[in-house]
């Protein structure tokens, strides 16, 4: 895969060879923003959430009184810790705001927990259309609070703990890293906004080239944000829409990452060449030949196993 920092980063990136595994495999997968009720869309899901999974040293449950009710998080801790205390990672899963459950992305965060040597917690936010914006983003701000100021007791160092996420959860790791500079919150070490939804991609190549058929489809990201989103909220907010941000300055060092057959491709790159060019610490990863999502479809596809392998190996050389 080739990896990039600021001062490399390509104007433009594209599509390679689709990995022929994921190819055979699409087609008998779920598709996220199909055209379907949203139930069962949740329904097709589930099957990315089936066992067994991959060994991993303890996974546990926080339930925290949040914002909006309770608040659950899963803990994943690695059999041989990188460091003590140990380096962390607050993770919020992806699917367009509606979908996703904290089992669909069980074995991304085992693999990413084990071979980086820190600890995953996954946050379990309410999901669109039933809970709207601003919801999510306050139970995932609260809880990056809550593990800093919780830090002694849970074994995990303030000065190593990450935010990182897919696709929504790109979008809202985004979001959440700009809260807290313009809040004066609490220091990230790392932001992980993975095929993030930096902005809507229906304008741009990747978009089109793109809109059917790898897994996300362009035009349900219209509703997908549609059920998200009140009438009266702005899009173009920057904790809407973190590309609208008037400045990407004084962001936390970041790992960003695109992929070749992905609707969001072109936007995430944008939003990493804004951070690039606003003087931030940037690791910029394409993987040419991957689909959006492949940290779920790492059973499916050895490439896209390999590439959540080399994902965790970045992030442990950050916070392990």
């Amino acid at each position: 895969m080739p990896v990039y920092d600021r001062t490399t980063i390509p104007e433009s990136v594209g599509r390679g060879k689709l990995d022929p595994e994921l190819a055979a495999w699409l087609p008998t997968g779920p598709t996220l923003g199909a055209d379907v009720p949203v139930a069962q869309g949740r329904r097709d899901h589930a099957v990315l959430g089936e066992g067994p999974w991959p060994p991993i040293g303890e996974v546990d449950t926080l339930v925290l009184p949040g914002p909006h009710g309770s608040l659950t998080v899963r803990r994943h801790s690695p059999t041989r810790p990188a460091s003590d205390p140990i380096g962390a990672m607050v993770y919020v899963h992806g699917g367009g705001f509606t979908y996703g459950t904290l089992d669909e992305f069980e074995t991304a965060m085992r693999i990413i927990a084990e071979r980086a040597g820190i600890a995953t917690y996954v946050v379990d936010y309410q999901l669109a259309p039933e809970a709207k914006y601003p919801v999510q983003i306050d139970e995932i701000e609260f809880f990056v609070r809550w593990l800093f100021d919780n830090a002694a007791q849970e074994g995990v160092d303030p000065g190593k703990i990450g935010l990182g996420g897919d696709s929504a959860g790109g979008n809202m790791t985004c979001v959440v890293a700009l809260k807290l500079r313009d809040e004066g919150g609490p220091q990230l070490a790392l932001q992980v906004p993975l095929f993030p939804e930096a902005a809507f991609p229906g304008d741009t190549l990747a978009g089109s080239e793109n809109r059917t058929g790898l897994y996300l489809e362009t035009n349900g990201i219209y509703e997908m944000v549609r059920n998200l989103l009140k009438n009266t909220d702005d899009g173009r907010d920057p904790y809407v829409t973190p590309m609208y941000a008037p400045s990407h300055a004084n962001l936390p060092p970041t790992i960003l990452v695109t992929n070749g057959f992905d609707p969001l491709r072109d936007v995430g790159h944008a939003y990493a060449r804004k951070l690039a060019a606003a003087g931030n610490n940037l690791t910029y990863v394409h993987n040419p030949d991957l689909t959006h999502g492949f940290p779920q479809f790492t059973r499916y596809s050895a490439a896209c196993h390999r590439a959540t392998e080399e994902l965790a190996d970045l992030i442990n050389a950050r916070i392990g």
